[in-house]
């Protein structure tokens, strides 16, 4: 009787390893299925808004050279400003996720079922070996938990980047109104009130300045509060010259 129940006590302990080492793979793979979609879904976004934002640098460089070249012309004091900076997406790392075996229902039966065999008999199963790999399954666990948190981190990072390209349409809305206006200004000036549209022109030109010499984007690619406050800047100044007279039914 207790040979027989020796037998039965390794092969349950031999069965639950096998258990144990199949959950340990399960929760690794489901772990690195979850980062990896995630980070893939992350990784198209941020190419995608990468795109728009570099056409959106270019197209506020070609602005403030236009500004220039008609600064120039009126020989304002700020007639040889000339800035550039290249604004960029923050950038995924190359993911180092590797992923490891798949095992489907079939496979889950073939990878935990264990044979009798005579050995139960005589070969005891260490309880190191057990609590092992049990160790290891919870580790894996673990595991899959963490990277259930980092797919909700890069959720919310796509979450973010996906705003880009609507903020950035608006904006140039708003820069594609204050340019209109600074083309007037400046074909407004005349010898009897040159500085105070002088002055409107350097207010645009300060503006579309720091817009492209403040960080646009954060590391958790948000847009920045500096790159917000001149952002707010540009509706303010629309609004101050819509009521200039040189302006009016121009």
């Amino acid at each position: 009787m207790g040979l027989f129940s020796k037998a039965k006590d390794n092969y349950d302990k031999r069965k639950d390893i096998a258990e144990f080492n199949y959950r340990t793979r399960e929760y690794i793979s489901e772990g690195e299925r979850i980062y990896e979609k995630a980070y893939e879904e992350l990784r198209v976004v941020c190419n995608k808004s990468a795109d728009k934002a570099d056409k959106y640098v270019r197209y506020k460089q070609d602005v403030l050279n236009e500004i220039n070249r008609t600064m120039k012309s009126i020989d304002s004091e700020h007639k040889n400003m000339s800035l550039s900076l290249k604004i960029n997406i923050p950038n995924i790392e190359a993911s180092g996720v590797v992923q490891n075996e798949k095992l489907g229902a079939i496979d889950k039966a073939l990878a935990t079922w264990v044979a009798p065999s005579v050995s139960d008999f005589f070969v005891n199963v260490s309880a190191m070996d057990y609590y092992e790999a049990k160790s290891e399954m919870n580790k894996a666990k673990s595991y899959r938990e963490r990277m259930k948190m980092k797919r909700d981190e890069l959720r919310e990072a796509k979450y973010a980047v996906q705003k880009i390209p609507d903020f950035i349409y608006e904006e140039q809305k708003q820069i594609d109104e204050l340019m209109g206006k600074f083309r007037k200004t400046a074909d407004a000036i005349n010898n009897s009130d040159t500085a105070e549209k002088v002055e409107s022109l350097n207010q645009i030109a300060k503006l579309i300045a720091d817009l492209l010499t403040t960080q646009f984007i954060e590391n958790n690619y948000e847009i920045t509060a500096q790159y917000m406050t001149v952002h707010k800047r540009i509706s303010e100044i629309n609004n101050s010259l819509s009521g200039c007279a040189w302006l009016i039914g121009g």
